[in-house]
């Protein structure tokens, strides 16, 4: 048993080493894709610092920053002949106090994380750069001013290390090409006197305060950064799903630029107001929920199951026997009897199985949305802010599940506009523009209907749900459009949710509706906005 025992705990060790190296292979292949894409552009900038010393700058920032992977410094005096310069910054920033908060914002946000590095590896650069050519002898002067002797001669050994680092760099990769293996190059000539000067830097009195000094700047733009993405953090998610691909600046300022910024501000404020209503919440997670499928093929009858008899046969169980069985036990004679066949295993006793569901179950692909949202001026005033907030939500949604959304507002015949949103045809600019539309005029649910039923047979639409925004203070004339749409849910497999805000039913909308959400806004003291309560919830129970 020992032997077994050990046996097993060297197969769980080898097992669990295994994992861990399979997990941080697939960090290492996403760090290495991500350089290769997003940060592309900020490390490609032309420098001073060789490019590929900029690249491996930039992986190890980007598994401690973005990945949360602290990186372990196994062979000190490899790393230093790899980066040279770099290791005392690197040291000095992961002490840093903003170090573990930029960790935490990156972990909430992927975008946020991104925006982090392509703020700091360019900080990071300009620095070693500032300091390594006479050519920015002025700057250098500006940045330490008055300047006793010992601070001039730990800058001196500053500036040897970093020119020292530069020309090794650019050797190294030019005649090596196996020095681009992460802490695995082989050694390279001039390694080891880095290695020694870089020590002897690190090891002079003042040049911890140095590097302060010199720091002070990255500090400063640091907790900038995580002020803004923590006032802002949300709000750049959402712009990062509405516009994919887009390189936003780090900073959320420069993005409040007039008519921008009062589309943001209305963003915002919207996406405050659905949070703080949870019944609303509730409503558009409902809509976007998965199904599980649990498919035919996976039925089985078995043991499991209890719901019918299968056959009789002997067995120690007591809990399924035959009544004539059990009638032993009321005989001195035969009770011993049972006693014996129970200890054989001979008890007559009913065999139950029962359908069971064989492996896990299949989800349901959920298809695309389209939102049809009555913009009549009935709606002015606070059921527009619940519609748009409940629209901004369902968008955040789709789009952070890669499902296509459609937006349809409609009040009369004359007023209809669409907005797409999807990974072919991005219009996003138009979505925020729905944000700053103002409500009003009649309400033509024919109209609307046709709309919604000429999307729903389009390609990229069939299946999809539908979300009516309305106040259902109109009804259906048009028999014909009736007919069709019950045609088309049947055909596309098609859900309608109602979303009822200051009235009390569906009015038309009742007879094709599956599920109709009626819902009452109450003003806040302030008179700003509103709390959603939902007062009733009514199913279709034709479908």
């Amino acid at each position: 048993m020992n032997n077994l025992d050990s046996v097993s705990s060297r197969s769980y060790s080898f097992f669990s080493r295994n994992r861990l190296w399979h997990d941080s292979l697939s960090v290492q292949r996403q760090a290495a894709f991500l350089l290769e894409g997003e940060l592309r552009s900020t490390i490609a900038y032309p420098r001073i610092v060789p490019r590929p010393l900029r690249e491996k700058v930039a992986e190890v920032i980007a598994l401690e920053i973005l990945f949360g992977q602290p990186y372990e410094i196994k062979d000190t005096e490899r790393f230093i002949g790899i980066f040279g310069a770099f290791y005392p910054i690197f040291l000095i920033l992961k002490n840093s106090r903003p170090w573990p908060e930029l960790q935490k914002i990156s972990k909430r946000s992927r975008g946020a994380g991104i925006a982090c590095l392509k703020l700091l590896l360019p900080l990071i650069y300009d620095l070693m750069e500032r300091f390594s050519s006479d050519q920015n002898q002025v700057s250098k002067t500006g940045l330490l001013k008055d300047l006793d002797a010992e601070t001039e001669a730990i800058l001196k050994e500053f500036e040897k290390i970093l020119k020292q680092t530069f020309l090794l760099r650019e050797s190294s990769y030019s005649d090596d090409p196996s020095a681009r293996s992460f802490q695995g190059s082989s050694p390279v000539s001039g390694q080891h006197d880095l290695y020694e000067n870089v020590l002897n830097f690190m090891q002079q009195d003042g040049s911890q305060a140095f590097l302060d000094g010199i720091m002070e700047g990255i500090y400063s733009r640091m907790q900038a950064f995580i002020r803004e993405m923590e006032e802002n953090l949300d709000l750049f998610d959402t712009l990062a799903l509405l516009f994919p691909g887009r390189n936003w600046s780090y900073s959320v300022k420069e993005l409040k630029k007039e008519p921008f910024y009062v589309q943001l501000k209305m963003l915002k404020s919207y996406s405050a107001f659905f949070e703080k209503n949870p019944d609303l919440r509730k409503i558009i997670n409902f809509i976007g929920r998965r199904e599980f499928d649990p498919p035919a093929d996976r039925i089985r009858y078995s043991p499991f199951g209890k719901n019918r008899i299968q056959t009789v046969r002997f067995s120690d169980s007591i809990n399924n026997l035959l009544p004539m069985e059990a009638a032993k036990l009321l005989n001195p004679a035969l009770k011993r009897k049972f006693y014996a066949d129970m200890l054989e295993g001979k008890l007559l006793s009913y065999q139950l199985l029962g359908k069971h569901y064989t492996g896990p179950p299949r989800i349901k692909p959920r298809g695309p949305m389209i939102a049809l949202v009555d913009t009549s001026g009935s709606m002015h005033g606070t059921p527009q802010t619940l519609a748009k907030s409940a629209v901004l939500a369902m968008a955040k949604l789709m789009l952070s599940q890669q499902r296509d959304m459609k937006v349809i507002l409609f009040a009369s015949t004359s007023q209809h506009l669409e907005i797409e949103l999807s990974n072919r045809k991005k219009m996003s600019e138009r979505f925020l523009n729905f944000l700053l539309y103002t409500f009003g005029g009649g309400t033509d649910f024919n109209t609307a209907l046709a709309s919604g039923l000429k999307s729903l047979k389009e390609k990229d639409f069939q299946g999809a749900d539908l979300l009516f925004i309305t106040d259902g203070k109109s009804e259906i004339s048009d028999e014909l459009v009736l007919a069709r749409w019950e045609e088309a849910k049947k055909k596309y497999n098609a859900k309608v949710y109602s979303l009822i805000v200051g009235g009390s039913g569906a009015g038309g909308l009742s007879q094709i509706s599956d599920y109709t959400y009626i819902v009452e806004m109450e003003q806040d003291p302030e008179g700003k906005g509103g709390i959603v309560k939902l007062i009733n919830c009514k199913t279709n129970e034709t479908e």
